[in-house]
């Protein structure tokens, strides 16, 4: 049982880390800068150790067949994918990825050419990759028994209660600077009454942003994210939430440059 439980524990935490260094490589070359992926502040994506794991022992007794193994991996990790997607944006009203613009989507929560390439991607990690690595996890539950498991498992839930708190408080910080936001653009849309198409050029210019830089007092009202929350928002640029108006381009530019002093 103690085996078994070091073996679960240790193959999810490889596996999250190899999600995790799989999105950073991808979303940085496609950004050409340096891009911090993960819902949890340490290097693991939970979600791909869920998906694997879930494969490794779920659908074990069918994973002689390479058919049924691709059409079960993909069903299951489409199936956790869609959850993930849908409990995010219930609990906390966000949306970290959008497949609205690929091809078969569902409610831009999964798309069927993304299940495809994790469905392969799970036939690799069953038939090619997991025997090398459970090699290596031997070597470790020899050497460290059940201690490294559970030192891992503390430190992700000491992270997790950080990133729950971090997450609370984004929420209220790009509520409010959302507000701001807003209410710059009525006024300047105001000020200049029928001329809506100067107004429209402005705002899309952001020049709320300069109008706001013009008032001094307006930093002390606006708060400063820390490094977690600053990630957070940078690392999904496709990232949407329903408790804000405008694009979250116009949060990540002004939280930027909250930072300047």
């Amino acid at each position: 049982m103690e085996r078994e439980f070091t073996n679960v524990v240790l193959l999810f935490f490889c596996y999250s880390l190899i999600g995790w260094l799989w999105e950073t490589v991808y979303c940085s070359l496609k950004a050409k800068h340096f891009v911090y992926r993960g819902f949890l502040l340490g290097p693991i994506t939970p979600i791909y150790g869920f998906g694997v794991v879930g494969v490794l022992y779920l659908i074990e007794p069918y994973q002689q067949n390479l058919v049924l193994l691709f059409v079960l991996a993909l069903l299951l990790v489409t199936v956790l994918e869609y959850l993930t997607s849908f409990l995010l944006e219930k609990i906390f009203h966000l949306s970290l990825w959008d497949y609205k613009d690929v091809p078969l989507n569902i409610n831009g929560r999964v798309a069927v050419p993304v299940s495809i390439f994790w469905g392969l991607a799970c036939v690799f990690i069953v038939r090619v990759l997991n025997p090398y690595l459970m090699n290596l996890i031997t070597e470790w539950q020899q050497r460290f028994g059940i201690f490294l498991p559970m030192i891992l498992l503390m430190i992700t839930s000491f992270d997790l209660g950080f990133t729950l708190a971090n997450l609370a408080s984004l929420r209220q910080a790009i509520n409010k600077m959302n507000l701001t936001i807003q209410d710059k653009k009525e006024q300047l849309s105001s000020d200049f009454g029928e001329l809506k198409v100067a107004a429209e050029e402005r705002l899309q210019n952001r020049q709320w942003l300069t109008e706001l830089k013009e008032q001094p007092e307006w930093r002390k009202q606006l708060p400063k994210l820390n490094f977690q929350e600053r990630r957070f928002l940078n690392g999904f640029p496709n990232m949407k939430s329903k408790d804000i108006i405008g694009p979250l381009a116009e949060i990540r530019q002004l939280a930027k440059e909250l930072r300047k002093k």
